[in-house]
């Protein structure tokens, strides 16, 4: 130590001097060691505070009024530490301790009145959940416990106090189950609005550790009772029975079928007129039906006759994805022709496949179509 501070008053002329090695090594231990020999600086402490990148600023708060007010446990880690990492180590150490310390004592402090209140307010959103089925009961406080058991290692995490509404898990387990949000309100969760766009979010402020954990108990004693079957009990199923009319029943119809469990219940209804005359009606209905579809096959069976197709004895082609005269495959390639078969490029033409449609007739109607007969009336009628 003696040696340390004799190289630490030397002057820039006398390092000089010295070898160049050496001059390294003092220039090392001057840095390290505080300038006044009998404590260390005040200003130098603070700066060695200032700089910790481990510290929150709350915590460097702390030890920064620790020295104004001269407290004898920063004194004692001054005292102690020889040089600025040792210094630098301790100050952390002291920090991690008083946050400890301040944690317990928030537990300590909160007041009994309080947790007797958050208390029944978690038991009450625990009985709104009996409405909902076990499974749904098992699933949401499965998910709610995750959070809080989260919030409860790191109670300054961003991501576990602040829960988004829209995301599909809290509306699943949290928003859309009956109670849901009564138990999360109860554990200290909020409704906010956050950023311009007001995106909804559930939001724990403070993290009261004592709160959270009686919710994390009551929970898991709620959960160990929907496994061991204490839940809401399920209603019985109906089970299949032979009616006496030698149709299946349920034990819920009083073992009979439906139309016999309708018949006890109501009576045989006689038919009524209101009856006859709707089904009348019915069927007058669906006769103009099968009157259009005939008049149509009609209409197209003169159709045809008048183009020209012999429908005496005429041969239905099945597969049309292949030519009718020599079967090549043709696919959705093929030629149609008048006679209402599908050709390849080669019997494309009329006469390469016997061509059975009657281009005469079609043309002849064509012309008295077109060419009508422009005659005088030869006698003029009298009015």
């Amino acid at each position: 130590a003696a040696s340390r501070r004799v190289h630490s008053v030397l002057t820039q002329t006398e390092c000089a001097k010295l070898q160049p090695a050496r001059v390294e090594s003092i220039a090392m231990t001057s840095q390290l060691v505080p300038d006044n020999s009998s404590h260390w600086n005040q200003e130098k402490v603070l700066d060695t505070v200032r700089g910790l990148k481990q510290l929150s600023c709350k915590e460097k708060t702390v030890l920064e009024q620790m020295l104004q007010s001269e407290n004898t446990k920063i004194e004692n880690v001054i005292k102690t530490s020889a040089t600025v990492k040792e210094l630098e180590v301790s100050l952390i150490a002291l920090a991690k301790q008083i946050a400890e310390n301040g944690s317990k004592r928030e537990e300590t402090k909160a007041e009994p009145g309080a947790l007797e209140v958050a208390r029944d307010a978690i038991k009450s959103a625990l009985q709104k959940y009996n409405e909902n089925k076990s499974s749904v009961q098992t699933s949401s406080l499965k998910s709610i416990l995750k959070i809080l058991q989260k919030v409860e290692k790191k109670p300054t995490d961003i991501r576990t106090r602040r829960l988004q509404t829209s995301n599909i898990v809290v509306k699943k387990f949290i928003t859309n189950v009956k109670g849901g949000d009564d138990l999360i309100s109860a554990c200290g969760y909020e409704r906010m609005e956050i950023g311009e766009k007001k995106t909804e979010y559930l939001v724990l402020k403070q993290a009261s550790l004592p709160v959270i954990k009686i919710g994390i108990e009551l929970m898991q004693q709620k959960i160990s009772e929907l496994k061991a079957g204490g839940g809401k009990a399920a209603p019985p199923r109906n089970t299949k029975v032979l009616c006496p009319c030698g149709f299946w029943g349920s034990t819920d119809q009083e073992g009979l079928c439906s139309v016999c469990y309708k018949k006890k219940m109501f009576g045989v209804p006689e038919k009524s007129k209101t009856a006859t005359t709707e089904a009348k009606s019915s069927n007058a209905k669906n006769s103009w039906k099968k009157r259009l579809r005939l008049a149509r096959i009609k209409l197209r069976a003169v159709h045809r006759f008048r183009l020209g197709i012999k429908t005496e004895t005429r041969i239905i082609q099945k597969n049309k994805k292949r030519c009718f005269a020599c079967n090549k495959k043709v696919g959705y390639l093929g030629f149609e022709c008048r006679c209402l078969y599908i050709f390849c490029d080669l019997h494309r033409i009329p006469s390469s496949h016997n061509c059975t449609f009657d281009y005469k007739k079609l043309h002849q109607n064509k012309l008295k179509k077109d060419n009508k007969v422009v005659a005088h009336e030869k006698i003029s009628k009298l009015e």
